[in-house]
């Protein structure tokens, strides 16, 4: 099979080629990125089409699972902890949720074959600096403000927090070594190109790091804690998800080089 020649939408019934609807979910997310293409190719439909396409059927469920965690929230709002434990089943989704698309990535190698991991100074480079310090100072400065949490109002938010965000940098390292390390699925420059900005889109789509930065604000305020604390931890969340949003609309728009991507 050659798999570099134009995809042609098939049934689910057959596994081996992409459906109708991730041919049309790759040529959108192309078109996303500066290429034109009627027809993508088998490669790139089906890696590109099963992410955006479990993507779209994916979010209607996780904006009701949203709603469900805040009215959850509301009910157990005099429960001390609630933040962090809703944090850490937060991070337990984000592991499973990462593992989504593996099935297809699978037949993506068997077509391309697996060719070696990048090399680790490419693959950081890949996932980007803006990925890379909104991550960093999600969890250096979030230890540091839980640090201060449990030294100033040691208690059960403090400790379930702290946990939290320890939940959360270890699902963040485990994703995100594990887009590190995947093999480079691709068979010309073209799909190459594609498979270096899959590892930042992934990131962003599977390890949202900043997300727990909020796991980390002082839910006590005002309980004694010291004002600068408080402004301290606004500034903090504030930067760490403003600096991956930063990063996610900078990789979002991030054109493709020239080369075959289909017809």
């Amino acid at each position: 099979m050659d798999v570099r020649e134009p995809a042609l939408p098939v049934g689910p019934w057959l596994p081996g080629e992409p459906t109708a609807g991730e041919v049309a979910a790759a040529r959108a997310w192309l078109a996303r990125r500066g290429v034109r293409v009627w027809l993508p190719t088998r490669l790139l439909s089906l890696r590109l089409g099963s992410r955006e396409w479990a993507a779209r059927t994916v979010s209607p469920w996780f904006g009701a699972g949203y709603v469900l965690v805040l009215f959850v929230s509301s009910i157990l709002r005099e429960v001390p902890g609630r933040l962090g434990l809703l944090f850490i089943a937060f991070a337990v989704v984000l592991a499973i949720r990462s593992r989504e698309g593996r099935r297809r990535e699978e037949v993506a190698e068997r077509w391309a074959g697996t060719g070696t991991p990048p090399a680790p100074r490419d693959a950081v480079r890949q996932l980007g600096g803006w990925f890379l310090t909104a991550t960093a100072i999600t969890f250096a400065g979030g230890a540091a403000l839980c640090a201060a949490m449990i030294v100033l109002a040691p208690g059960v938010d403090a400790f379930a927090q702290t946990a939290a965000l320890a939940a959360g940098a270890g699902v963040t390292v485990a994703v995100v070594g594990r887009i590190l390390r995947a093999p480079v699925i691709a068979e010309d420059a073209a799909s190459r190109a594609v498979d270096a900005l899959l590892r930042a889109h992934d990131a962003y789509r599977h390890a949202p790091s900043a997300v727990f930065a909020i796991a980390a604000l002082p839910v006590t305020m005002g309980a004694g804690l010291p004002g600068w604390l408080e402004w301290t931890a606004v500034a903090y969340a504030v930067v760490a998800l403003g600096t991956q949003l930063t990063g996610w609309l900078v990789t979002r728009r991030r054109e493709l080089p020239p080369g075959f991507y289909g017809r």
